[in-house]
């Protein structure tokens, strides 16, 4: 998303910003909340996603040096987890895991026994000298075979990606894409031909089980938006013209001049006449859900006693599209036709859209610019994404029901009286979800622009 550039640089800085995160962000969860979001979803999506997708066993793989985007959702960090339909409401669950705690044991049927005596870092010394020390590949899929073919499926979905890429889906850090390629030899082996030819990519049931909400996390999403707001409150409050510096508040800080210069966590000075945007979240989007919130605050000039002209309008125009947002975006619809509706929309409206976060000079001068960067929020993944950015997959896939997203939009808007291509810069960012409804706030929006006096 164009207004992340500090998150954005993937393979480059994303552990050093997944640490600066962990530090600011409200981790909030608890042992008992994870286990009950597991459970539920297991009894009501599970089935829901295995059967719309025609799969009968789901084999999820998740290896230990990874950062798969299921571990925590299923409870460990390295283990085989299978999941299979035997024709009951209830899905079979099974676990077999490999030097790591399974967090919520009880969530499921069978948890298979344990290479209690492999040590990662000083592998099994056999007792015949001449044969190679057995490590955890040598065990992964040890009697695998008898267990699929006791439930002979028609259709295998494994965590290996054919049409997606789950990692460049993926915020903050990159998520793997599933299983390595010597993980895929030792489960063909290990199945045989006859189950091995009934493999499918689990690429999409992935995405599914992860866009589903349970009421837990609804809860949960909406208490961290709260926090995310009382956060960011406690962030313009600090500000001091000519004291604080944009690289002195917490998160996503900028400022942008009349020109579309910008500023950003950086050593700039807030002077008066600045608008400032902070992007803030809450709670912990690695592991349950994530709540993000946006605000903007204005430094009155000296005389000033409230918001300029200038500045009411461009946050009139910033309603006006919120408002066309809501009453377009629904469930059911792709991310890409959904964009294609907004566009019309908004053009409609007066508006110009902008397929980029940039001022275009050579557009209407009267009329103010609006670009769209909505992404799912949570989990860490930002599809389905109603936006021009991001790969196409994004915009190809539906959005479900009680899909969390972000309103993110930014404002251009021409102020013709400070000379040829100057203008004010908005970036809204409310946390937003699609109910029978359509879009409701599961948290208060921004209601203002925060006066700085």
């Amino acid at each position: 998303m164009s207004k992340r550039r500090i998150l954005f640089t993937f393979f480059c800085v994303v552990f050093l910003v997944q640490g600066l995160q962990a530090q600011k962000r409200e981790p909030g969860d608890t042992v008992e909340l994870m286990n009950q979001i597991r459970r539920d979803k297991f009894d009501i999506y599970l089935p829901l996603v295995m059967r719309e997708n025609k799969i009968d066993m789901w084999i999820h793989v998740v290896r230990p040096w990874g950062t798969d985007p299921l571990a925590y959702e299923f409870g460990s960090d390295s283990a085989v987890f299978i999941f299979t339909d035997r024709g009951s409401e209830r899905i079979e669950r099974a676990v077999f895991k490999f030097g790591e705690e399974i967090k919520d044991p009880g969530a499921y049927d069978i948890i298979g026994k344990e290479a209690e005596d492999l040590d990662q870092q000083n592998y099994y010394v056999p007792e015949d000298p001449d044969k190679t020390p057995e490590t955890e590949l040598d065990l992964r899929f040890k009697d695998l075979d008898k267990f699929v073919a006791e439930r002979d499926p028609k259709r295998i979905a494994v965590n290996y990606s054919e049409k997606l890429s789950l990692a460049e889906g993926s915020e903050v850090r990159a998520l793997t894409d599933g299983i390595s390629h010597t993980d895929y030899l030792l489960l063909v082996k290990s199945l045989g031909d006859k189950y091995a030819k009934r493999m499918v990519s689990a690429e999409y049931l992935i995405l599914d089980y992860l866009s589903r909400r349970t009421k837990k996390e609804i809860e949960y999403h909406k208490q961290m938006g709260h926090k995310a707001n009382e956060y960011l409150a406690k962030e313009f409050s600090k500000i001091v013209p000519g004291e604080t510096t944009l690289e002195d508040l917490a998160q996503n800080v900028f400022v942008r001049d009349p020109y579309g210069n910008e500023h950003a966590n950086d050593d700039y000075m807030i002077q008066r006449g600045d608008m400032i945007g902070i992007l803030y979240g809450a709670g912990d989007m690695r592991r349950i859900m994530d709540a993000d919130v946006g605000g903007t605050g204005y430094v009155l000039r000296e005389g000033e006693t409230e918001l300029p002209p200038e500045v009411k309008k461009i946050w009139a125009d910033s309603m006006k599209v919120r408002e066309i947002l809501q009453k377009n975006i629904k469930a059911g619809p792709t991310a890409g036709e959904t964009l294609e509706l907004l566009i019309q929309k908004l053009e409609e409206a007066g508006f110009v859209y902008i397929d980029r976060d940039e001022y275009d000079k050579n557009a209407d001068p009267e009329k103010t610019q609006v670009h769209l960067d909505l992404h799912a929020m949570g989990k860490g993944f930002l599809a389905p994404r109603i936006s021009p950015m991001g790969p196409k997959w994004h915009w190809d896939i539906k959005i479900p029901l009680y899909h969390t997203f972000t309103f993110e939009y930014m404002v251009h808007m021409p102020v013709p009286e400070w000379g040829k291509g100057k203008h004010l810069y908005i970036c809204m960012h409310d946390g937003v979800m699609v109910t029978e409804h359509g879009v409701e706030f599961p948290y208060p929006p921004a209601q203002g622009i925060h006066i700085i006096r």
